[in-house]
């Protein structure tokens, strides 16, 4: 296995790179709403949001659940329908049950206070060692260094380090450089900025070099490899799957059902689908293979064309149909729900399921989206 040897960092300006930083973090940053509060709540919520997940997509849904739990203790106590129907579209639903967990234990365990000791920080729902290190170290000082995709960058970078950083070898690497950078006495900030350089200045693509505060330092910008670094081995290939979704309709009501508690989407509601092996099929096939799943008939009434919705290990390939139906009364109805079609964009459907029902073209009217 190749081996990777990180820069003597006591002969890099280690102060010049943190002078550098925290002055043009002071000057740059984004007035990020939990920013502009002490409080550990704001970045305990934040940084569940932010798993896997950009600031510009979070914001919203971090109004969205701050405004409806402003504390740990009204998300502790929080339906998980209500909890996933703000969640709704922002993806990896885990973390929603995830932090409704966490905020319980929180509650119970540690008197509605985030526990300060890092291995209960770890040891909660959801928490990894990114969260409990961002958590730890903007909220409460502690001197933990926090490693993202953009600290990954930026860092991967400035020692120009060329290997894969799907190495595991290559990620303890990178955690014993930033950990050896960190500013002890302002560790949150100093994560924070990291973080927002990476995001702002150190991009994946066309990054500003010319307004980095560490261009001078940049090794890779020395060597004329900031294009192709960082490094990162290809995917394994998704796995992909093809449904046929029957979007049923009875006297104006639709019938939807709940994923299993574990897995993908879990506990999340949807339209039932059958899965195919190919698309290959006509109106009396597909008529023929319902029958057979839900023990009555349907008269298929609108298609949609093929479309492709992706989740992080599965491409899923799907064709709709919206259908009709005489008798409801079928023993394969009996777990589910019908909602009329106003209800499907309050209750948590998964995203791609609410736009089979956009596609199809269902009469309803559709809420206001501000």
């Amino acid at each position: 296995m190749n081996t990777f040897s990180a820069p003597s960092l006591p002969a890099f300006p280690k102060s010049a790179v943190r002078r550098n930083l925290l002055n043009w973090f002071a000057a740059n940053q984004r007035p990020l709403p939990w920013r502009q509060t002490h409080n550990w709540y704001p970045v305990f919520l934040s940084e569940f949001l932010l798993q896997q997940t950009q600031v510009e997509q979070a914001l919203p849904y971090y109004q969205k659940f701050i405004a409806r739990f402003p504390d740990i203790f009204s998300l502790a106590a929080a339906e998980e329908q209500e909890a996933l129907s703000l969640w709704n579209g922002l993806g990896y639903y885990s973390r929603a049950r995830n932090i409704l967990r966490s905020a319980s234990i929180i509650v119970q365990k540690f008197n509605g206070l985030f526990p300060t000791n890092y291995a209960s920080a770890l040891a909660l729902p959801g928490i990894g060692p990114y969260t409990a290190a961002a958590v730890l170290s903007i909220a409460f000082n502690r001197p933990f260094v926090v490693i993202d995709g953009n600290v990954i960058r930026a860092l991967t970078r400035l020692f120009a380090i060329s290997e894969d950083i799907r190495q595991i070898h290559v990620k303890k690497q990178l955690q014993r450089i930033g950990t050896r950078l960190l500013l002890r006495k302002q560790p949150g900030v100093f994560n924070e900025a990291l973080m927002e350089l990476g995001a702002l200045v150190c991009k994946p693509h066309n990054p500003l070099c010319r307004q980095c505060p560490l261009k001078r330092m940049c090794l890779a910008r020395k060597q004329n490899l900031t294009g192709s670094l960082p490094y990162k081995s290809p995917p394994a290939p998704k796995k992909q799957l093809k449904h046929l979704v029957f979007v049923i309709n009875h006297q104006k009501h639709y019938y939807i059902q709940q994923r299993a508690e574990k897995g993908l989407l879990a506990k999340l509601w949807e339209f039932p689908y059958l899965e195919v092996k190919n698309f290959d099929l006509n109106t009396q096939e597909v008529q023929k293979l319902f029958k057979e799943a839900y023990q009555t008939t349907c008269r298929l009434e609108r298609e949609t064309s093929l479309f492709k919705h992706q989740y992080s290990h599965i491409r899923l390939t799907y064709r709709a149909f919206s259908c009709r139906i005489k008798n409801r009364n079928s023993n394969r109805f009996s777990q589910g729900k019908w909602l009329q079609a106003k209800k499907i964009y309050e209750w948590p459907v998964h995203i791609a399921h609410k736009k089979i029902f956009d596609l199809l073209g269902r009469q309803y009217d559709k809420p206001n989206e501000k």
